[in-house]
């Protein structure tokens, strides 16, 4: 009996320092729960707003402004070239020289032509002269004298056609002197003296290209394109002085010194490239741009004012292509929001729908953010810098 009672007490004492460990360890688990619950920190950045310059980035081709592809007017030997290739060449300066024996002997035999048409008429004149007034005393029949007037018509009718001869043969006398049609830099010649040269040949002799202002042809897609027009007709961008600026760059990304602007865009779309030319003209006093040269053009086709932006940094993007931020509350808790992101501007990003002025996202941590994760704020960066700052234009591209 005394044994029974001995088991039963000890079993009690195991009871009871179970059931006191339970209460312990629950203990010591809500203490530790407030901890497990702490704010994560993280940095944010309040969303602010700012005129953001809108650049296209895009690639193209250099073209002379003035080309012009120099070929003979009439047929003959060249006799002399008469300039260095690769010079600067002025409108005006004689180029080649036609042997011009056979155009002067056909000058010649045009003026010969011309004094006999005119000695002709002279006689049909007197002629047509005295039966007029034979007529008027019925000394001759009207017939007679309508035959002389009618041959002296016709021999005034030959003298205008001697006049023209003339003139042709004059000018195609001329035409054995080439000359520049326009200034500009004159390429390599394709003929030497000596050789025959024939009227409108295919082949030129040479070509003179005009180098300053240059033009620059780049080409931009029709989408791209589209989305400019329907921004500037919302209103969404202004231009900056009425024209979209054009800064030029080389195949190597060193910029071109001297800025253009932009002239047009062309009225069609390229069937085989599917992409829209846009030609802007550039100076190009040092004639250090050349024809066929690849470049690129960032045009800078005005100002979204007021657009809001956000720090890049906040910005996730999901593989499907959706951009997200993770908004802090007034709790101090951070709900995901899905956002529609435009241009980028420096180390922003334009919103185009998701965000207002004023809002704080998270830029740290977030790959530990979950909707209603509780946050501390460490730092708030002032954001006076990105509304006030000046335009980091070259760091700008196209909207996506």
């Amino acid at each position: 009996m005394f044994l029974l009672d001995k088991v039963k007490k000890s079993k009690l004492s195991v009871l009871s320092a179970t059931v006191g460990a339970v209460l312990l360890l629950s203990a010591c688990e809500k203490e530790a729960a407030p901890t497990q619950a702490a704010a994560l920190p993280i940095d944010v950045y309040t969303v602010s707003t700012a005129d953001v310059p809108v650049v296209s980035r895009l690639t193209g081709r250099a073209n002379s402004t003035r080309r012009a592809e120099v070929r003979p007017q009439v047929s003959g030997v060249i006799q002399k070239r008469l300039f260095t290739e690769g010079a600067n060449i002025e409108e005006g300066t004689q180029l080649y020289q036609i042997d011009p024996a056979i155009y002067q002997a056909q000058y010649d035999s045009a003026k010969a032509s011309l004094s006999s048409a005119k000695a002709n008429l002279h006689a049909a004149k007197l002629r047509a002269d005295r039966y007029r007034a034979l007529l008027s005393r019925n000394a001759v029949s009207r017939q007679d004298y309508d035959d002389a007037n009618a041959t002296y018509l016709q021999a005034a009718a030959t003298v205008e056609q001697a006049e023209a001869a003339v003139q042709t043969a004059e000018i195609n006398l001329a035409y054995t002197k080439v000359y520049a049609p326009i200034s500009g830099r004159i390429s390599r010649s394709n003929v030497t003296e000596g050789a025959l040269v024939s009227a409108q040949q295919a082949e030129p002799l040479t070509t003179i290209q005009q180098l300053d202002p240059m033009y620059v042809d780049l080409g931009q897609s029709v989408e791209a394109h589209l989305q400019m027009r329907d921004a500037m007709e919302h209103g969404q961008f202004k231009m900056v002085d009425g024209k979209a600026t054009v800064d030029i760059y080389y195949s190597n990304g060193e910029k071109y010194p001297y800025q253009g602007t932009l002239e047009f865009s062309e009225v069609s779309v390229d069937e085989t490239t599917g992409m829209v030319n846009l030609r802007a003209i550039v100076p190009n006093p040092k004639q250090v741009l050349l024809p066929g040269m690849f470049l690129r053009g960032d045009i800078n086709e005005g100002v979204i004012p007021n657009a809001v932006i956000v720090d890049q940094n906040a910005v996730t993007r999901e593989a499907a292509g959706v951009s997200y931020v993770m908004v802090v509350d007034s709790d101090n808790k951070v709900q995901r929001r899905n956002v529609k992101i435009g241009t980028n501007y420096d180390k922003y990003f334009v919103v185009i729908d998701g965000l207002k002025p004023g809002e704080k996202v998270a830029t740290s941590n977030l790959q530990k953010l979950r909707s209603g994760t509780l946050v501390s704020i460490v730092d708030l960066p002032d954001t006076a810098e990105a509304a006030e700052g000046s335009p980091a234009q070259d760091n700008a591209q196209q909207g996506q």
